[in-house]
């Protein structure tokens, strides 16, 4: 079996650990390939991960003329199926869908109505488009339960909706930077008694900051030698900035920027915290949750399959950073819950939420489109 997967190449954040993760298991079983139409950190990992890779540089979404290219390399090496992630790569495979003539899978990574919410003209342009183009692909896989049963609200097919979780690997041998080694990196002290607290996410409004900058007032209130630690970039930096700067917490809580090593990240702080008004089924928490790492979440997308909350993490509404704080300094002042809470939700990802177990069902459905479907 032969799969291509098409990405623009410039994704970051979750999609690109999905897809990576995705590709090096399946190619443990089957021939699946990328196809990138322009270079980035995406591009670089996959090449260090010995991921077979080709890219054809599109230097502009409106230049439609690479279809031909593509047209050809699909055809020439004879794919099964083109598995698409993203709104370019969506928009691309409608184009391509009347001559290639094979199934075509895309993955519900997030809500595609929320993807361009930082971006007035995107979100005017782009998203209606990638709506357009979603309506004529044949098979969809969403990430969580959630994203399926958006789809179908939508108007959308059960019957070529799949559902697949995210899988982490548990055989990642990084070298890791001490949690010394890595604040000094951002010329950030480590003392005695500080606990640090840590959230993975884009600085977008979606993500939802400010809930977490919010919680972070309240939770220094009552444990002052707390220190809150966000590694993303994003549109909305600078009010993040305001907002810290007014309320005297520069020496408390850090925008780091993009952080390359996140492992590095997740294994300097003490508690993670992911406080997204939306999320489908994120790596934030599963990565954090491979080291073990107690975990307080908003309650949105898949989160609440992953996290029992008061078992092996904590769960809040979305906005409530009131709760969100009170589950923080819960874990605070008892070191021995920290420990086991980090430790059920290991297990729990472990046993549920493998990559390998995500690769499997990968083939199930590949297998049962082509040997059972008939094309949309």
């Amino acid at each position: 079996m032969r799969v291509l997967h098409l990405i623009s190449g410039g994704d970051t954040g979750g999609a690109k650990t999905h897809v990576l993760t995705l590709l090096k298991e399946l190619n443990k079983q089957i021939d699946a390939q990328l196809l990138c139409i322009m270079e980035g950190v995406f591009t670089k990992e996959a090449k260090e991960m010995g991921i077979p890779i080709t890219i054809m540089l599109q230097k502009k979404r409106y230049n439609i003329f690479i279809v031909r290219k593509m047209i050809k390399f699909i055809n020439d090496n004879n794919f099964d199926i083109l598995h698409c992630h993203g709104a370019r790569a969506n928009f691309l495979a409608i184009l391509l869908k009347p001559w290639i003539k094979i199934p075509i899978i895309t993955t519900i990574h997030s809500d595609y109505k929320l993807d361009f919410t930082n971006d007035r003209y995107k979100q005017l342009f782009y998203t209606p488009i990638n709506s357009l183009a979603l309506r004529g692909i044949s098979y969809y896989i969403a990430v969580t339960e959630a994203f399926k049963d958006m789809l179908v609200d939508r108007g959308f097919d059960e019957d070529v909706i799949y559902e697949v979780y995210n899988g982490i690997s548990f055989n990642d041998e990084s070298d890791l930077l001490t949690k010394r080694e890595f604040f000094q990196k951002y010329n950030i002290s480590l003392e005695e008694d500080v606990l640090y607290i840590g959230s993975v996410a884009r600085l977008h409004p979606v993500k939802g900051i400010d809930v977490f900058l919010k919680g972070a007032v309240e939770v220094i209130k009552n444990y002052p030698m707390a220190r809150f630690v966000v590694a993303g970039e994003g549109p909305d930096r600078k009010k993040y900035e305001y907002f810290i700067e007014k309320n005297n917490l520069t020496d408390k809580v850090f925008l780091l920027g993009h952080v390359e090593d996140i492992v590095s990240f997740y294994n300097a702080i003490d508690i993670n915290v992911l406080a997204s008004y939306s999320e489908s089924f994120p790596y934030a928490l599963l990565e954090g949750g491979r080291q073990k790492k107690p975990t307080v979440s908003s309650s949105v997308g898949g989160i609440s399959k992953m996290i029992d909350h008061g078992e092996n993490g904590f769960l809040f509404q979305p906005g409530d950073y009131k709760s969100m704080s009170k589950y923080l300094l819960t874990l605070i002042k008892d070191e021995e819950l920290r420990l086991k809470i980090g430790k059920a939700f290991y297990e729990k990802i472990k046993n549920d939420f493998s990559s390998g177990k995500m690769a499997e069902r990968h083939i199930e459905i590949y297998k049962e489109i082509l040997e059972g479907r008939k094309l949309k």
